[in-house]
């Protein structure tokens, strides 16, 4: 009996971009949440108040008919200028069969 078989490794990764800076003066709608992220005392909080942040950013359409996180464009043209990180175990290699047409 053969079988055909490859390996494969599977990664996780993270592409981080470039820092954006978001002001309160600017966005007066999102102080609220941004000072929840400020006053955080654990990395659970601050995660939870990230996330309410990025919701929040999301779902908030200012005078220009935009949602805030639009008009910073975190990402948005910034794609050469990201570093991608690998997560988790880089070992997690594993055997497929390879099906032959």
């Amino acid at each position: 009996m053969k079988l055909r078989l490859h390996w494969a490794e599977q990664y996780e990764v993270v592409r981080e971009y470039p820092p954006f800076e978001i002001d309160s003066q600017q966005f007066p709608e999102l102080e609220l949440e941004m000072l929840q992220v400020h006053n955080a005392g654990s990395t659970q909080d601050r995660n939870s108040a990230l996330a309410d942040l990025e919701h929040k950013m999301h779902n908030t359409m200012t005078d220009r008919g935009e949602t805030i996180f639009s008009m910073v464009e975190p990402y948005h043209g910034k794609y050469d200028q990201s570093v991608v990180h690998s997560v988790g175990d880089e070992d997690a290699g594993f055997l497929q069969l390879t099906e032959d047409e």
